[in-house]
């Protein structure tokens, strides 16, 4: 017995010694397990980064290329606008497309020499494709078929290629240094592992020892226990005893509260329906609005074709009058009395006015917001406008303001320029969607 004590102090400072041991190994393991964890999701970061710039390598070039081609072979096929799109929005769009690529590769440190001669070689093609499409445009087919016979795009196209190839393999290397990086923290999160695993079998042998040591101890604890969970027992009836009369009291306060709910609901009811009748009012007059505005469109359109047929009368007295002109020159008191009836069909003041507030009625943020966007509009800018919403032609127009085609061409001109739309957009569209 007396060397018992000696041999279990030696066993304690064991246990204590592989418990510490085992503490500072876990704290080594968590603090390698978070590295793993930064690594690995470095890892994931930098082989996203790397698929997002292979592919948007492999597929920027191809956009802006093939637009190219596609917008002016298509145009030169069928000779139609519409199919200069591509070639646009190539123009718009290769810029801010090659300007990601830049940053992406720059944060990875990527030598950009290669990538800034495919840049201006891209930028010399769209120029060429402009110049072919102006070529074209202005009916210079030989120099058109010269420049084109060339084949330029398929040189870029092989320059182009060449850079892919060489930016998947500085991604793909990227990509093998971080797997390698993730291997080595991987074997030395194994390593701790096996450490901790050699450790922690002797230590809990031991502790296996001792447990069961004390596990008579603890016979004797229960049975404290059991004697102290009877004087709990005990305690626990008075206890629900003042919990059932508590809730008693509560269950007459709920009583309570369920007579104001009541009253609320059958108050809320009420205004329920007030809501209902006030939304049938709404109902209602939304109702006649829309039939005023019908009404005010249907004048609108009488007003309009008041118009047109003025117009198609000062087209045949404007006829009449040449043809007097031309085969009566004695006629002045005819051609006279036909450049009165000419000067009554225009658009009077008065009839702007009525048209004016029709128009107004049924477009009623139109004027305000012309004036709103360019403050220096004129009001003969202004009836223009109206004119095109209403889808009047240019010889209905200038018959309608009572001046020439020619005149209508220079305002539509000027108006074009004061709203600030390129060459390419349509005047007709934008007016018709404000």
């Amino acid at each position: 017995m007396t060397n018992s004590y000696p041999l279990e102090n030696i066993s304690i400072r064991i246990v204590r010694a592989a418990v510490a041991t085992i503490i500072i190994l876990l704290i080594c393991h968590f603090i390698l397990t978070q590295a793993n964890n930064r690594i690995i999701e470095e890892n994931r970061r930098l082989r996203h980064e790397a698929e997002n710039i292979k592919t948007t390598s492999s597929q920027f070039a191809i956009i802006i290329i093939h637009n190219l081609d596609l917008g002016l072979r298509s145009y030169a096929l069928f000779n139609d606008t519409k199919y200069l799109y591509p070639l646009h929005v190539a123009i718009k769009q290769k810029d801010s497309l090659m300007a990601i690529i830049e940053d992406a590769l720059k944060k990875q440190a990527y030598p950009l020499d290669e990538f800034n001669m495919l840049r201006d070689s891209i930028n010399s093609y769209a120029n060429l494709n402009l110049k072919l499409l102006n070529l074209y445009q202005t009916n210079q087919m030989d120099e058109f078929k010269r420049l084109g016979d060339q084949d330029k795009g398929y040189f870029l196209w092989l320059q182009y290629e060449r850079f892919t190839r060489n930016v998947h393999k500085f991604e793909d290397e990227i990509v093998r240094t971080a797997q390698a990086r993730q291997i080595r923290a991987s074997q030395n999160n194994y390593i701790i592992q096996t450490i901790l695993l050699f450790i922690s079998i002797p230590t809990l042998l031991i502790t296996t020892y001792y447990s069961h040591k004390k596990f008579k101890f603890e016979v004797q604890l229960r049975m404290a226990e059991m004697e102290k969970a009877q004087y709990l027992a005990s305690q626990k009836e008075e206890l629900e005893q003042a919990v059932l009369e508590r809730t008693k009291e509560i269950q007459n306060i709920n009583r309570t509260l369920q007579l104001q709910h009541e009253e609320i609901t059958a108050q809320n009811e009420e205004i329920t329906a007030q809501n209902d009748e006030l939304n049938s009012h709404r109902e209602e007059l939304a109702s006649q609005n829309q039939a005023l505005l019908e009404a005010k469109k249907l004048q609108l359109n009488v007003y309009t074709q008041m118009l047109h047929e003025k117009s198609e009368l000062i087209s045949q007295l404007s006829h009449e009058i040449e043809s007097l002109k031309k085969g009566h020159p004695t006629s002045d008191e005819r051609v006279i009395n036909f450049n009165k009836m000419l000067n009554a069909t225009i658009l009077t003041e008065e009839d702007w006015e009525k048209f004016k507030k029709t128009f107004e009625e049924v477009y009623p943020n139109f004027f305000a917001s012309l004036r709103y966007k360019f403050p220096d509009i004129t009001a003969s800018e202004l009836r223009l406008s109206a004119l095109i919403k209403l889808n009047f032609s240019l010889r209905e127009a200038a018959n309608t303001l009572g001046i020439s085609s020619e005149s209508v061409k220079k305002s539509r001109y000027r108006l074009k320029k004061k709203i600030a739309l390129q060459e390419e957009d349509s005047l007709e569209d934008f007016v018709r969607n404000l």
